[in-house]
């Protein structure tokens, strides 16, 4: 998850630069950038990532999760340095196209290695630390936003995703993986390295129970010479076609909610919204808010029924953004809202705090945990290229949005999106927490809720 937070600090980047850029005081050569550059600059990152996402899921079908995730590194490298040292608006282009197929691979890979390799128990535990972990290289752009130059932050941050590729070098690739691949005995060497298991006998045994279980898992498969040809005809299963549509309606929720929108515009939108806190602060306050959301997921993820976590905080961020546009609209209205501008602030951090808990760290949980392995690799780039497609229009005509039906009907907007979210979750999604993979399958199959 060092690699979460290098991606997070390059997403984190847009929200505390983007003012410097459109003003006089921009670093680049020819002066300020347009607003139609600047929607440009914040949105072609899903286009990169778009891209990216059939890159990276080829690949890590093609040379493995571990290879797949190194090589994530090398974008977020190139992103910074073109930061760095480029000077001009279309260098900034190449270098969010860049961050964008980084975070391709990121979203794609990380819940991807997470579920592959954990115990059942702990799961949902380590898959949601991919959201803290972005949460706080997020946070960790805006301080550093706000306190330090425009090319001192990008010299900083530039250290992490080789940090990353230096030190994920010596991690093992997936067991599964190595199984479907016939390299069983590797595959054990693996299992044996990730659960810490000794040459005692219990350990032995233990390390043959699982190993056992794994082998009938990817038995059940098609054979291993059928394995490097998926395509779509291998979604004709009915619960691989589920977990499918699921995926692509949950992905969609997730950045129709808004989330991602509003952390790109945050200190923008605290401008606009007349909030009493200086813009940047105001941003710092709402990602340290989104962090204890991020920790908060980590402890109940596993202790909770995810269904229930989903639908609460579904429901809950519905109520925040509908508080958040009914202040907006006050506001439009020439009503004399002076004495509770606390609300923006107060609204957006309750919002990003209360998704950070369930709706947004467990859209990822739950598709890496219901897509069936065989399809697993195919499946997710298909539901995180549509994400990053839906991200894209979101991100880009956000503004164009907020001219023509206001800041507050976007909130109003994004409010109905999480309704919709809770509703779903609870009509058509099976409860995972605790369950194997196997035992999900079944469920999706028998249309089992709880």
């Amino acid at each position: 998850n060092i690699i979460s937070l290098s991606l997070g600090t390059a997403i984190g980047w847009l929200s505390p630069f983007l003012p410097l850029l459109i003003s006089t005081d921009s670093p680049l050569d020819h002066g300020p950038v347009t607003d139609v550059q600047a929607t440009w600059i914040a949105s072609l990152l899903c286009i990169g990532a778009f891209g990216g996402t059939f890159l990276f899921g080829w690949s890590a079908e093609r040379f493995g999760r571990k290879a797949s995730l190194l090589a994530t590194a090398v974008p977020l490298i190139c992103f910074w340095g073109c930061v760095a040292f480029g000077t001009t608006v279309e260098v900034l282009y190449v270098a969010r196209l860049l961050a964008g197929l980084g975070a391709a691979g990121v979203f794609l890979l990380v819940p991807m290695y997470i579920t592959e390799i954990a115990e059942d128990r702990i799961r949902g535990t380590l898959g949601s630390l991919f959201i803290l972990f972005l949460n706080i290289g997020t946070l960790m752009s805006f301080v550093m936003g706000s306190y330090l130059s425009y090319h001192m932050t990008a010299y900083i941050l530039f250290s992490l995703p080789i940090v990353f590729f230096a030190l994920f070098l010596q991690f093992p690739e997936t067991p599964q993986y190595l199984i479907r691949r016939n390299r069983v005995r590797d595959a054990e060497s693996s299992l044996k390295y990730l659960r810490g298991y000794t040459s005692t006998p219990d350990h032995l045994e233990m390390l043959r129970s699982e190993m056992d279980g794994l082998l009938v898992q990817v038995s059940g498969e098609k054979d291993s010479t059928e394995q490097n040809s998926i395509s779509l005809t291998d979604f004709a299963s009915p619960s691989a076609r589920k977990a499918l549509l699921i995926g692509l309606v949950l992905v969609s929720l997730n950045q129709l909610s808004g989330c991602f929108a509003l952390i790109n515009y945050t200190a923008q939108i605290f401008a606009d919204a007349g909030s009493d806190l200086d813009p940047n602060m105001a941003a710092i306050v709402v990602g340290a808010i989104q962090i204890i959301g991020s920790y908060g997921s980590t402890i109940i993820v596993d202790r909770c029924q995810r269904k229930h976590v989903y639908i609460v905080t579904s429901f809950f961020a519905a109520i925040g953004l509908f508080a958040m546009g009914t202040h907006g609209y006050l506001k439009s209205q020439h009503v004399d809202v002076s004495a509770i501008n606390w609300i923006p602030v107060a609204s957006l951090s309750f919002v990003i705090f209360i998704a950070s808990v369930g709706l947004l760290p467990l859209t990822f949980v739950i598709l890496s945990e219901i897509l069936p392995p065989k399809v697993r690799g195919l499946g997710g780039s298909l539901c995180t290229a549509f994400l990053w497609m839906i991200s894209f229009l979101v991100v880009k005509y956000f503004p164009a949005m907020v001219e023509l039906i206001g800041l507050h009907g976007c909130m109003w907007v994004f409010s109905a999106v999480c309704l919709t979210a809770g509703l779903f979750n609870a009509i058509f999604i099976p409860e995972t927490r605790g369950r194997s993979i196997e035992q999900i399958i079944h469920a999706m199959e028998n249309n089992i809720k709880s």
